[in-house]
């Protein structure tokens, strides 16, 4: 687990979740999925991939990468890296939009396609890669969005 210093906030796992529908590539999936985390932790993370039947029969496979502790964290500053300034202001600005606070999760969808091509884009639409930061002791939401402006901005904003 990581200990945030100044609130104790502490960030235990990073999870991504998308599906792979019959018509797309799930190499091109997986790889959108691989290239929200940093290289050296894409390579040694496991990636499950699990079949489900679609309404229609269709099938439908959920590929779910997850990252605890240390890796969490490096992961998480690694999408902060490579999001645009906007969107880690969106996020923050839709925070109690995001935050589940009985979970004591935050919840971050990015375009799939945008992720793919190495452009990652927050985004509130279906074709999107979801990402669940899940913190382990349970904290205010106040602590949790000065955490998340710590890693995206370097530091707290007084909004």
């Amino acid at each position: 687990m990581v200990v945030h210093e100044a609130r104790k906030v502490v960030l235990a796992e990073v999870i991504l979740t998308t599906y792979c529908h019959a018509t797309e590539d799930c190499n091109k999936v997986r790889q959108a999925i691989l290239n929200m985390i940093p290289r050296d932790l894409a390579s040694s993370i496991s990636v499950s991939e699990t079949v489900m039947k679609g309404y229609y029969g269709n099938p439908i496979v959920v590929i779910e990468a997850r990252l605890k502790g240390e890796e969490a964290l490096k992961a998480l500053k690694y999408m902060a890296s490579i999001l645009s300034e906007l969107d880690k202001r969106y996020i923050v600005n839709s925070f109690e939009l995001r935050y589940d606070k009985k979970a004591n999760k935050v919840f971050i969808r990015i375009d799939k396609q945008g992720a793919y091509l190495g452009k990652p884009v927050v985004t509130e639409g279906d074709d999107v890669i979801k990402i669940t930061l899940s913190f382990s002791m349970r904290r205010s939401a106040e602590d949790v969005k000065k955490f998340l402006e710590e890693v995206f901005f370097g530091q707290s904003t007084e909004s």
